[in-house]
């Protein structure tokens, strides 16, 4: 995927602030000032991502035992669900939302979670300061490329004014500002939280960013006069979030896999890859497509066509044709055995993100970041149809063992399950506003696992669409899922940089293969479930195999 895109400045929320009047700032404050490097080092280890129905960023704020508070903007969690904190550790912790405490008459809101870790507290300052001082905004935007991961950035700008109170919002600065920053802290040049970041636009015929915040100072009075609710310490009592039955169980008898060989792939990333008979596929960001032989990773070939990053692969059951998606809007056929490109399948109005092949031969379906998903004869490369109805890009598509049913997943959140043939949609699973970032059916197709941006993984029942787990141990999103041909194994791939070995029966962890040093974009096990191959970022290509 191309990660080199940037994303535009689509702003969280608008105020027309050129209709308010600015008040001029007061004497500054004097404190001993930092390195700007130093103040983003500060601003990294007390911003946290806010993830769920809505989302955004967070200061660690308080702490009463094990309970911290995170400070935030109320729209950021405005909409009633599940929520997740995910510390600068990387770590995920689960939010009551019954204990999230709105700010009377202000854009904040305080969200508490447990954690027996230790996390630093954000050292708050009067936010009284002259017009021209710096200040610092930091969050967690979501970065371009076509996984649009979520990246941490501080940037650095000035204080321009105060304008009349509007929701809580006085301060204002001209840092840049992006979607996803909002609820995090602007700091002063001492490393000090002066206020939370939250509405920002363009100014009427202009380019300029013009961001606004609420002062710490205005928190605190209402600070001052409140108790903070403490989360309970049993792992389930009051929390509306997961069922008990659904955390990640000690396992009963682990599957022990080691790392055998490690390969460098030829671009930073390698997002996608397919098991084909005796050869591995892997799909690389700079738009070429490595075969290996399997299983051991002696490199056979490079395949040359696209012309942008290659995000998707699936191979036939006869391991013979692949086919490939990429950022460059097209679809290709692949013969394996002789390395040419059979046709090319163009449509499609933006990136294809992710492709599957029916197990009769007949199909190709792909689905895109234009909210579509196309249907192709395997055989003609003819568009069969185009299906509509996602809101937002189809980050997965898998297709059914008896070649009938095709499934999607979404950035909207859902899935939808549509019979292949005709094209009609069959019934449509509503998620809880996380992406849906990967697709894959049981060998008997009864069920379909479904990896999440929140890290969870969700088996659902194919025929009637009802929840039968939800699999919890991932830290981010689960970019990958595979079964191995018996059906017992669930093997999954996250950006947490580990691979886990999930009981299908009863949801177990059943291992967790860590030794990436970076994200992990897909994932494979072979037929016999003795091996499986891992892939993700810096260019990094683990072979697993099975101990006896």
């Amino acid at each position: 995927m191309n990660y080199s895109r940037t994303i535009p400045a689509i702003l969280s929320a608008t105020i027309a602030l050129s209709s308010i009047a600015l008040i001029p700032l007061t004497s500054p404050q004097i404190a001993l000032a930092l390195t700007a490097d130093k103040v983003k080092t500060v601003a990294q280890e007390i911003t946290v991502r806010i993830q769920g129905p809505k989302g955004g960023s967070g200061v660690i704020l308080e702490k009463q035992g094990s309970t911290y508070y995170i400070l935030t903007n109320w729209h950021v969690v405005d909409k009633a669900g599940d929520y997740e904190v995910v510390t600068p550790d990387g770590k995920a912790h689960s939010v009551y939302y019954s204990l999230v405490r709105r700010v009377p008459g202000m854009d904040l809101a305080v969200v508490p979670f447990s954690s027996a870790q230790s996390y630093p507290l954000a050292q708050l300052a009067n936010s009284a300061a002259t017009k021209g001082n710096k200040a610092y905004v930091a969050g967690w935007p979501i970065s371009g490329g076509s996984l649009r991961q979520p990246i941490f950035i501080a940037t650095e700008g000035q204080l321009t004014g105060r304008q009349t109170p509007w929701n809580g919002y006085t301060l204002v600065y001209n840092n840049l500002v992006r979607a996803g920053m909002s609820g995090g802290p602007v700091l002063d040049d001492a490393g000090r939280v002066v206020a939370i970041n939250g509405i920002v636009r363009l100014e009427d015929n202009s380019d300029k960013i013009v961001a606004a915040g609420i002062e710490i100072n205005t928190f605190m009075k209402w600070r001052s006069t409140i108790s903070l609710p403490v989360v309970p310490q049993s792992p389930t009592a009051g929390n509306p979030k997961t069922p008990a039955n659904n955390a990640p169980r000690t396992p009963a008898s682990a599957i022990a896999f080691a790392a055998t060989n490690t390969l460098k792939g030829p671009s930073e990333v390698v997002s996608s890859l397919a098991l084909a008979s005796a050869y591995f596929t892997t799909g690389n960001s700079n738009g070429t497509i490595s075969v290996w032989n399997f299983p051991s990773g002696q490199l056979k070939t490079t395949l040359q066509g696209h012309t942008e990053a290659v995000n998707a692969l699936a191979a036939s059951a006869d391991g013979k044709v692949l086919a490939s998606g990429s950022d460059d809007k097209t679809v290709k056929i692949w013969n394996l055995e002789t390395g040419a490109v059979v046709r090319t399948l163009s449509g499609h109005s933006n990136a294809v993100s992710s492709v599957a092949v029916s197990p009769d031969g007949q199909f190709v379906a792909s689905g895109s970041w234009d909210k579509t998903i196309k249907i192709w004869n395997a055989k003609t490369g003819e568009l069969l149809r185009t299906l509509t109805g996602h809101s937002g890009l189809v980050n997965a598509v898998a297709i059914s063992p008896d070649s009938k049913t095709l499934a999607s997943g979404s950035k909207d959140g859902s899935i939808k399950f549509w019979n292949l043939a005709t094209g009609q949609e069959i019934r449509t699973i509503s998620g809880k506003n996380l992406s849906v970032l990967s697709l894959a059916f049981t060998p008997d197709g009864k069920s379909l696992a479904a990896g999440n941006s929140n890290g969870t993984v969700g088996l659902w029942n194919a025929g009637n669409g009802q929840l039968i787990r939800r699999l919890s141990g991932h830290t981010d999103g689960v970019w990958s899922v595979a079964f191995s041909r018996d059906g017992t194994t669930l093997v999954t791939g996250s950006w947490d940089k580990s691979v886990r070995l999930w009981d299908v029966r009863s949801g177990e962890l059943r291992g967790n293969l860590s030794g990436h040093s970076g994200y992990v974009s897909a994932v494979a096990i072979s037929a016999d479930g003795k091996t499986i191959v891992s892939a993700g970022w810096l260019g990094e290509i683990k072979i697993w195999k099975r101990g006896n």
